[in-house]
């Protein structure tokens, strides 16, 4: 009984995330302080708009990359910049060394970058919103088993461009606890295509990420929920022990 309390907690705070999300809007979420120790800015792609890439870019200062599911990835053909690396650096070499120096979190999530074939420049709140709205698009195309998603995902997008991808690690939180998997598994929570956009917050004065307590006083004076990435995680386990 002791363990209710916490459980409810959890569960009202990934409740209220996941209502925001429906809502097409913006959720912050920390992942853990022992990690990264970052606050993202968090919406559904396909919920995406020119403001919010705005938002994203004036309030939040990071790299806007859109998140998807690994399986998702894979229907579209998409590989990890790692493995890219891998491969040119049989003609390349020295890029074998960039592949070794991971982060000390773990592996990359990064995949290509990509714009809409329709965009200008791809860098405008217009182009990278209407670029994300179409990855989505075509995310929940590959979802549902569309056949032809490979060869609609390079007739649509061309590559580099302003909007980076993300690949979740296979089995999401089971493997990998960052940003990419928690905030697809919000998504995925939250009954949307499981493709998110997320935005590292920073801090102006120190030049570093926004500390947590400064991403809670933004959230409370816009009215944005808070998520811990743990209470994501914590809920995450709770959802696998019922299924087993």
């Amino acid at each position: 009984m002791a363990m209710l309390p916490k459980i409810y907690s959890r569960s009202s705070t990934i409740k209220d995330a996941i209502s925001t999300l429906k809502q097409g809007k913006i959720v912050l979420m920390h992942d853990m302080d022992d990690r990264e120790n970052e606050t993202d800015m968090v919406i559904a792609a396909q919920n995406v708009t020119p403001d919010h890439i705005r938002r994203m870019r004036k309030d939040a200062g990071g790299l806007i990359c859109v998140a998807m599911r690994f399986d998702t990835a894979r229907k579209l053909g998409l590989p990890y910049m790692s493995d890219v690396l891998q491969i040119a650096g049989e003609k390349y070499p020295h890029l074998l060394e960039l592949i070794n120096s991971q982060a000390s979190y773990g592996r990359s999530t990064f995949s290509i970058s990509v714009n809409h074939r329709r965009t200008f420049t791809g860098i405008t709140d217009l182009d990278r919103a209407l670029t994300i709205k179409k990855i989505a698009r075509l995310c929940d195309f590959a979802i549902q088993g569309l056949d032809d998603v490979e060869y609609r995902f390079a007739s649509n997008f061309r590559a580099p461009g302003h909007v980076q991808l993300l690949i979740a690690s296979d089995g999401l939180i089971s493997n990998r606890v960052g940003h990419t998997e928690l905030s697809v598994y919000l998504a995925q929570l939250a009954g949307l295509t499981p493709v998110t956009v997320i935005c590292e917050m920073l801090d102006d004065r120190s030049h570093r990420s926004l500390p947590p307590k400064s991403a809670q006083d933004y959230a409370k004076i816009h009215g944005i929920p808070f998520i811990e990435g743990y209470e994501v995680a914590s809920y995450y386990k709770i959802q696998m022990r019922g299924k087993t």
